[in-house]
């Protein structure tokens, strides 16, 4: 069977109800609560931005393990570093010699 579908349109979850709604609350918790906080994050892309890209990317139940998987990382003691949203069984989107 032969995929017509771009690479593009396949790294996109059509945007659900659960999408639309996960997407307003971090459009929210940006604006409103965020500023308001001390810069923290240790990852790039900030874990909202990692949250937005996963929901958009997976949807709404792997959207929200990966988001609960980031935020546990991001810590004192966690890593750094670039981190962009990416399944459990996916390759790094680069390869370090």
């Amino acid at each position: 069977m032969i995929n017509l579908q771009s690479d593009e349109e396949e790294d996109h979850v059509e945007n659900s109800l659960g999408v639309e709604a996960a997407l307003y609350m971090l459009k929210f918790y940006k604006r409103e609560i965020s500023p308001l906080l001390p810069n923290s994050c240790r990852y790039v892309p900030t874990c909202s931005e990692y949250s937005m890209e996963a929901y958009k990317k997976y949807g709404v139940v792997k959207g929200t393990v990966l988001t609960a998987w980031r935020l546990c990382r991001c810590n004192p003691l966690g890593g750094s570093g670039f981190d962009p949203p990416r399944w459990f069984d996916e390759d790094p989107p680069f390869q370090e010699e």
